[in-house]
C-alpha cells in the first residue's frame, strides 16, 4: 500500500507500526494527549465504534464510492474490508464431513484441546467472534468453548496453529484461510451455519496527529479503487466493502454466504463488560 501511495506522493514517508487492534487502541489511548500516530488502518469497526471520538472527522474525496452502512455518519472512519469470521480447520486431520458446521459445535466435549482462538481482549477479530456467539447463543456456549479451546495471545497464531497441524478447528477471518490455501497447508474454511456477522475494519485519522495534511492523503488513497484492488489481491485476499471490486478469487461470492442480524453496536457498546466476563471465565478453567 505505501510503495502504491508513494508513487502518488512521494515526498510523504509512511512509518508502520503493526500489532493487534487491542495493543494499538491502548496505545492510541494513553497517548491522545499528544499523540504519536496519525492513521489506523483495519482495525474492527467494533473498535473504532467505542473510540469514534479519538477520531477525526474527513471526507474522502471517494466518499461517494461507499454505501451508507459502510461509513461513520460524521466520516471519523471508512470501511475497509469485510473480515467475516469463519472456523478454519485442518483438513489432514478432520474429514469435512466431520468438522463443525456451526458455531455451537465449538462447545461439544469432542473438540476438547483440538479449538485454538486468540484472546479477544487483544484482537479485534477475536472480539467480534466472542460477539456474535453471545448474540447467537450467549454465555453458556463461551463457557463451554472456553473449556475446549487454547486462548493465545495473537489472532495470527490462531489459524498458523491450525495451518501447522498443531490444532483442528481454529477462529479467524476467512481471508486467513486462503492465505494458508495460496501456501499449500491442508486448511479449508467453514462459514457457520447460523450465520456469520457482516462486518467490516475500517481506517481513520487519529484526532490531533502530528501530520493531518498527509493522513488526509493517504485515506484518500486508501479509500480509492487502486487501494481496495490490492486488498482483494495476493497476499491479503480481503474482501472490499467497495461494490466495484470482486470479491478475491477462491472466497466465496458474498451473495452465497449466510449472514445473521449482527448488532456492531451491541457489540461496541457491551465490549468492556464482555471482556471482563470472558476473563472471569478463563481464569475459573
Amino acid at each position: 500500500f505505501t510503495q502504491a501511495f508513494n508513487k502518488q506522493q512521494p515526498n510523504v514517508s509512511v512509518e508502520i507500526i503493526s500489532a493487534g487492534v487491542g495493543q494499538l487502541f491502548t496505545r492510541v489511548k494513553a497517548e491522545a494527549a499528544r499523540p504519536q500516530g496519525d492513521i489506523m488502518l483495519a482495525a474492527s469497526h467494533e473498535s473504532f465504534l467505542q473510540m469514534a471520538d479519538m477520531f477525526q472527522p474527513y471526507t474522502s474525496k471517494f466518499d461517494t464510492d461507499f454505501a451508507g452502512n459502510m461509513k461513520d455518519a460524521q466520516r471519523r472512519f471508512y470501511g475497509f474490508s469485510m473480515p467475516l469470521q469463519v472456523l478454519i480447520i485442518n483438513t489432514s486431520l478432520i474429514p469435512a464431513g466431520e468438522a463443525p458446521k456451526a458455531w455451537k459445535d465449538l462447545g461439544d466435549p469432542k473438540w476438547k484441546g483440538k479449538i485454538i482462538m486468540a484472546n479477544p481482549a487483544l484482537s479485534g477479530s477475536a472480539y467480534a467472534q466472542l460477539a456474535q456467539m453471545l448474540q447467537l447463543h450467549g454465555w453458556p456456549l463461551i463457557q463451554e468453548v472456553v473449556k475446549n479451546a487454547t486462548i493465545t495471545s495473537s489472532s495470527k497464531l490462531a489459524y498458523q496453529g491450525v495451518g501447522t497441524g498443531e490444532f483442528t478447528i481454529g477462529l479467524t477471518g476467512e481471508e486467513n484461510v486462503f492465505k494458508l490455501k495460496e501456501e499449500g497447508r491442508p486448511v479449508d474454511a467453514v462459514h457457520p451455519s447460523e450465520g456469520t456477522g457482516l462486518r467490516y475494519d475500517a481506517v481513520g485519522i487519529i484526532k490531533g496527529g502530528p501530520n493531518l495534511e498527509n493522513a488526509k492523503l493517504l485515506v484518500d488513497f486508501l479509500t480509492s479503487k487502486e487501494a481496495h484492488t490490492i486488498a482483494a489481491g495476493k497476499p491479503f485476499f480481503r474482501r472490499s466493502v467497495r461494490k466495484d471490486i470482486a470479491p478475491p478469487p477462491g472466497l466465496k461470492p458474498t451473495g452465497e454466504i449466510r449472514f445473521f442480524d449482527y448488532d456492531v453496536e451491541r457489540a461496541a457498546k457491551e465490549k468492556a463488560a464482555n471482556l471482563k466476563k470472558f476473563d472471569e471465565i478463563m481464569a475459573a478453567k
